[in-house]
């Protein structure tokens, strides 16, 4: 059995090193070729965090910005998330730092992160946001919570992970309101619902306790939840059991990056010889499309707009998903809508549009809760390109979407305010 183990293990390196990787996936140049060791993304704003510095894209990955080290120390950023005008960042050793001014300044953000042993509480290698909360994922004292609004100190968001022996959380993930948290070696993931005491229990092989499976990352991609581990990767539609798995033939997995544009679901596994990415129609069932990568670590992966992004032990890097077969965002004829000065900006926007015929068009600023801000600009335009300044001195920071009205037609552009 050891000689056939070994035959296959053989075959399938083979038939990866036969495959090779894209000819369009491109390094990021605007990021160092280093360790990217997080990445996130809401909308078009991409976040990535490196040993020291955090890169952040608020116009899908077209220019970057970076930021000083968020603390003296700091040698690894393992958690990066953006929320409103807000940048978040986990650190390994030194917990968590809040920048308002998109990381050009940092302030500690761990009132209340206390109580994991030798100080793990401040070993945070995930965050993530659900409605006015925000959590943490640490390795090793399991998982905190915070209320943002209004502001409260972290504390203790479970005490299942140290009777289970699964303190060491790889990664949380939401789907809807479920939360889903990948700690321990046990085969075990925890899921917890907005209103519930504590997390619950549940089992990938949907019997028991697994010696030595562990959930490494977890995606929802609006109809079924994908867990990769350790061997292979499981499905399940409401996030427990029945959970169903899916050999993916490499052997060992060292580590899984899940990605998701509409239902299409892509993957990165990390195995001895390099990476391995595919692609799955069918929420994980089957994968294709492979494209493997020779000595290379994915950490972490994410869609923006029409474009793959991975977090790479080499720097950031870009793939075009333009050619896959997925619904186009409808857009109106004829109508242009986009900005036409610096974003993110401080006192005015600017932002142009063209209109294919003379006519009315109105422009209204929403918040991030939805909320009309500012008065409605409703004037008469003539056909062709024009500019308009948006007077921002009175907004508070954070991120809006202008909406274009014009001829039936609208259009829409994110927008980002700091002072």
């Amino acid at each position: 059995m050891r000689t056939f183990l070994s035959l296959a293990s053989v075959l399938v390196f083979a038939a990866l090193v036969a495959a090779p990787a894209r000819a369009d996936w491109a390094r990021v140049a605007d990021l160092p070729p280093v360790r990217i060791f997080s990445l996130s993304a809401t909308a078009d704003t991409i976040v990535a965090g490196t040993d020291t510095s955090v890169f952040v894209s608020t116009d899908a990955g077209v220019s970057w910005r970076h930021s000083p080290r968020p603390a003296a120390g700091v040698f690894a950023i393992t958690a990066v998330r953006m929320l409103g005008s807000k940048l978040y960042a986990g650190t390994f050793g030194q917990g968590v730092h809040v920048s308002n001014d998109l990381g050009a300044s940092w302030q500690p953000f761990n009132d209340g992160l206390v109580g994991g042993f030798l100080d793990s509480q401040l070993d945070v290698v995930d965050l993530l946001p659900r409605g006015n909360e925000l959590f943490a994922a640490t390795a090793g004292a399991g998982v905190y919570a915070r209320t943002l609004s209004p502001l409260a100190p972290w504390h203790k968001f479970g005490a299942i992970f140290a009777p289970e022996q699964a303190e060491n959380v790889n990664s949380l993930a939401l789907g809807g309101t479920r939360l889903l948290a990948l700690a321990g070696p046990n085969g075990m993931v925890f899921r917890r619902d907005p209103g519930q005491p504590e997390w619950i229990e549940s089992d990938l092989d949907n019997v028991g306790i697994h010696a030595g499976l562990a959930g490494q990352n977890a995606v929802f991609n609006g109809a079924s939840w994908l867990v990769g581990t350790n061997a292979g990767v499981f499905r399940s539609v409401t996030g427990q059991e029945p959970w169903t798995r899916t050999d993916i033939g490499v052997g060992p997995i060292d580590w899984t990056a899940p990605a998701f544009q509409g239902r299409h679901l892509f993957a990165a596994f990390d195995i001895a010889p390099g990476a391995l990415i595919e692609e799955s129609s069918d929420d994980g069932a089957t994968w294709e499309s492979p494209e493997f990568f020779p000595s290379v670590f994915v950490q972490s992966m994410t869609v923006v707009e029409s474009t793959l992004f991975a977090a790479r032990g080499d720097g950031l890097w870009r793939r075009s998903l333009a050619t896959l077969s997925v619904p186009p965002v409808a857009t109106g004829p004829g109508l242009r809508f986009a900005m036409a000065g610096a974003q993110p900006f401080a006192d005015q926007a600017r932002v142009r549009f063209s209109l294919p015929q003379a006519g009315v068009a109105s422009l209204q600023l929403f918040d991030a809760q939805g909320r009309a801000v500012g008065d409605r600009d409703d004037r008469a335009w003539p056909a062709g390109p024009s500019v308009v300044s948006v007077d921002a001195r009175a907004l508070q920071p954070g991120i809006y979407t202008a909406v274009l009205t014009a001829g039936g037609v609208r259009e829409t552009l994110r927008l980002v305010h700091v002072r």
